[in-house]
């Protein structure tokens, strides 16, 4: 739960580096790394490092983002878990990151939440015709054994973007955070290959883009044309987010926005 005199949206390098605290305000380590689960924009688990009180020293460790709760004026999050059961926790095995979603699956079980995937109940999800929760359920379940269904958002930043075509188009510079909610509320990009939008940013549809792998690249799913008439922002100069605003910004696109979207 987001303080209601907090911001609802913040970008990732903003969230980065904030300090972890326990319930008694205590200092207890930092965030090093949010994971987004690249089917849906969600936060899959943010890893934490846990030094002061608890003093882990170099290990990283996997926590659910509903464990904590930001408090964004402070530059703080507070963990809802007990000192006991992060004593007992397992560390991350820093030469496989990211978790499978089975090893995922334990963490959450561990840590006494659900695992948000399997709050979905799986519908047969058709191609022709599929609505976006269909889509989700459908690329989880493509993804296994192929490629990582979680990648750090500091491995996403940077990364080019492409056409359907193949064209190289620009990258993605931020990802900004819906905090209520835990996850990719749109991403910003800039395309230095378009006449004219060279220096500006551009909101984007997480739904938009699609991981490709083998390219190390996201394939963008808006046509040039439509690109090409939007309007951008200065880097210096970037838009307040609200839900209303962001509304806008799917439609024109052509997407639905997440939060309307019917659970399965």
């Amino acid at each position: 739960m987001v303080d209601r005199d907090d911001p609802d949206f913040l970008s990732e390098g903003a969230l980065k580096g904030n300090k972890v605290i326990n319930k008694t305000r205590e200092n207890i380590g930092k965030i090093e790394k949010l994971m987004i689960d690249l089917a849906d924009g969600r936060i899959a688990y943010a890893v934490l490092s846990f030094g002061g009180i608890l003093d882990k020293g170099n290990k990283l460790f996997a926590i659910p983002w509903e464990a904590l709760t930001p408090k964004i004026h402070e530059h703080a999050f507070i963990l809802k878990i007990s000192g006991e059961v992060l004593e007992k926790a397992e560390d991350l095995d820093k030469n496989r990151l990211p978790l499978t979603r089975d090893e995922l699956s334990g963490v959450y079980t561990y840590y006494g939440h659900l695992p948000y995937w399997q709050t979905v109940v799986a519908k047969q999800a058709g191609l022709p015709g599929e609505t976006e929760s269909e889509r989700i359920v459908r690329m989880r379940r493509t993804s296994v054994g192929k490629h990582p269904d979680f990648l750090p958002t500091d491995t996403i930043k940077g990364e080019k973007v492409v056409s359907i075509a193949g064209d190289n188009l620009g990258k993605i510079e931020e990802l900004i955070i819906d905090l209520q909610v835990g996850r990719v509320a749109y991403a910003i990009l800039s395309f230095g290959e378009f006449s004219g939008m060279d220096g500006k940013f551009f909101a984007i549809p997480w739904q938009a883009l699609q991981a490709k792998f083998q390219e190390h690249a996201f394939l963008l799913n808006i046509p040039k044309y439509t690109l090409e008439k939007v309007e951008g922002f200065d880097k210096d100069n970037w838009p307040v987010t609200t839900r209303e605003w962001l509304s806008t910004v799917y439609s024109y696109y052509g997407y639905q926005p997440y939060w309307q979207m019917p659970k399965l």
